[in-house]
Parts: C-alpha cells; sequence; structure tokens
C-alpha cells in the first residue's frame, strides 16, 4: 500500500494517491448513525470481490472505510460510518478530512479519521468494532482481505478491477448493495451520467480533444508526473469527452496510476488541453512553471492552453471523482476549459 501512500500524501499537497460485538452507549449512538437508510428487506447479500466473495447478514451498523474515496458514496446514501480514511487533507474544512462538496452530509456524530498517510493496520480496524469494512478504493491485497474478513464481511474492489482504479459507477453500485440502497444507489450514478451528458450537450467541442492531466515532479528530478488512463483525474475529463494523449497512454505505467515523464521527454505532453494539478498554491505552480523553459516549450502551454487547478477545490474533487464531488467539479472547471481552448 506503499505506493498509494505516496500518491495520496501527493494529493494532499497537490489535492492536487489505500461479526463484531457491540460498545458502549457512545459506539452505539454512532453505530445508529452509520446504519441509517439502510433497507432491511435487503439482506443478507452476496457481493464477489476480487478475494472471495463478501455476506452480509443484516444492514451493518457499524461500518469502517478504508477505501480512500469511498466515505462520499456512503454519504451520498445518508449512512455514515464510524470511521474513514483520508484521501486529501483540507486544511479548513469544516468538518475534518471531508471535501467542500461532502461537508453538509456529514450529519452530527463524530467520525474517526485514518490520516492519509498512515494506512491502518488491522488491529485498529477492528479495534473499531465494524460490522462491515468498506475497502473498494484502498490497496487492501488477499492477505489482509484473510486477516480481516475472518472477524468482520469486507467490502473490497470487484473481481477483474486494479487497485485504486476502480470504476466510480462500480464502486457507487457495489456500496450501495452493501448497506441496502442499492436502488438509491443506481440513481446517484444516473445523476452523475446525467451532469456529464449536459456538459457534453453544452460543450460539443469537447469532444475527441486530447488532454493530460500532469504535475511537477516531487522528487526532484526536474520532471513531471501525468495521470494514466483509469485514474479518477483522467476519467473526469474522458467523461467529457477528452482522449487522453497518445503520448502518456502508450507509457507504461507498470500497473500504477501515473507515469512519470523525464525533461528530456517533455513533448509527450502535448495535447489538445494540458491540465496541471497544482502544488501548494496555484500562484507558486504557475510561477515555477512558467519559469521553466522545457514546460514552456511543449507547443499547447506555449499556445495558452491550459489549465491550473487549485489543489483542495477542483483538483481534490477530480481527485475523488464520485457521485458527490463530480458536480462541484464540473460548476469549477467547465468555465476554465471552455477559457483554456479558446486560447
Amino acid at each position: 500500500m506503499s505506493r498509494r501512500s505516496t500518491l495520496a500524501a501527493l494529493a494532499a499537497v497537490t489535492a492536487l494517491a489505500l461479526t463484531a460485538c457491540g460498545g458502549s452507549s457512545d459506539d452505539d449512538a454512532a453505530g445508529s448513525s452509520a446504519g441509517s437508510g439502510s433497507a432491511d428487506g435487503a439482506f443478507p447479500v452476496t457481493i464477489p470481490n476480487a478475494f472471495g466473495e463478501t455476506t452480509i447478514e443484516t444492514a451493518p451498523e457499524r461500518i469502517v472505510v478504508i477505501g480512500y474515496t469511498d466515505v462520499d458514496p456512503l454519504l451520498a446514501l445518508g449512512v455514515q460510518p464510524v470511521a474513514f480514511q483520508e484521501f486529501v487533507t483540507f486544511p479548513d474544512a469544516a468538518v475534518p478530512a471531508l471535501g467542500p462538496w461532502a461537508e453538509d452530509l456529514a450529519g452530527e456524530a463524530e467520525m474517526q479519521v485514518f490520516p492519509v498517510a498512515e494506512t491502518p493496520s488491522v488491529e485498529e480496524v477492528l479495534a473499531l468494532k465494524p460490522d462491515l469494512v468498506v475497502a473498494v478504493s484502498s490497496g487492501i491485497e488477499q492477505e489482509e482481505y484473510d486477516q480481516l474478513s475472518a472477524l468482520v464481511p469486507v467490502l473490497a474492489r470487484p473481481e477483474g478491477s486494479t487497485a485504486y482504479l476502480v470504476d466510480r459507477d462500480e464502486a457507487t453500485l457495489a456500496i450501495g448493495k452493501a448497506v441496502g440502497q442499492e436502488d438509491e444507489a443506481q440513481e446517484l450514478v444516473d445523476g452523475v451520467d446525467q451532469a456529464f451528458a449536459d456538459a457534453r450537450d453544452a460543450n460539443p467541442d469537447f469532444a475527441g480533444k486530447t488532454v493530460v492531466v500532469a504535475l511537477p515532479a516531487t522528487d526532484g528530478s526536474g520532471g513531471y508526473s501525468a495521470y494514466v488512463e483509469g485514474d479518477t483525474r483522467t476519467q473526469f475529463f474522458t467523461d467529457l469527452g477528452f482522449e487522453l494523449t497518445p503520448g502518456i497512454a502508450d507509457l507504461d505505467a507498470e500497473g500504477g496510476f501515473f507515469v512519470t515523464v523525464s525533461a528530456e521527454q517533455v513533448q509527450l505532453l502535448d495535447s489538445d488541453l494540458v491540465v496541471v494539478l497544482a502544488l501548494e498554491s496555484v500562484e507558486e505552480t504557475r510561477a515555477t512553471l512558467e519559469a521553466d523553459p522545457v514546460f514552456g516549450s511543449v507547443p499547447a502551454v506555449q499556445a495558452g492552453r491550459i489549465v491550473y487547478v487549485d489543489p483542495l477545490t477542483g483538483g481534490g474533487a477530480i481527485s475523488y471523482n464520485d457521485v458527490l464531488s463530480v458536480p462541484f467539479a464540473l460548476d469549477q472547471l467547465v468555465p476554465q476549459i471552455r477559457t483554456a481552448l479558446a486560447g
């Protein structure tokens, strides 16, 4: 899980990276909140996953989330977990570790947060006495799955999927089924699909344009990082009608979700639209790259077809790219994209 932790930590500064006993009265109160909205008639339910299958006998009441973006679909369904994994650090968040698109759905009960750079151990998860562990967008592997699932149902990524690259619709529907709200989850999926369709209809010139989503490398190499096909950030733009530029699509990500582009390879970043996920601030990242003659040699950059994305708003939203963050991201970024393509 270290590779995800590395990029998750990077995402924190770029915002653009894995059957239980009852508790005390406080635990019970949190559990009741966590299980609200599930349909008892939907259980028991069995959901296949990459490591076996998950059987959930009754509506879960104490959900622990270790998938990086899985908290959002739960909140969208009116289900509050007792703990969740932080993905992007929002220093000014009204609710710790939640993006601005999710804060209003957090409810009153306090949720424990697993910090972005510290994926929880099996012991830490079990100490919270969960009756369901949600790990769809985590880097969980067979050994950890086996240890957890021996004691509690674990909703892991779907069979055939890659760690951290589970499709937004698949993740939402699996989570909805696990909490007895499959129909409601489908409505969320349909709503996001319609939002993208509306954006494409309003911007037909997006169709077929190439895009690269990149950021300055943070390893001191002077190069750049670019996200690959299937990553949440590139998926956002392909859902708008864009295509990943062939120069990046042809690079081998070795099972990961980004590739490193050296200064000598910088022309691979050329595309109809260059999207830069800012580091600590848009202003600082823009100043750094505008002073970089190598980056400035890219034709798209010279033509002004570039969007610098704020790390804690639009950057965070496309990093999550889920049923809650997508409408927020569309409002934030579509006007900027239009302006950039106009040169």
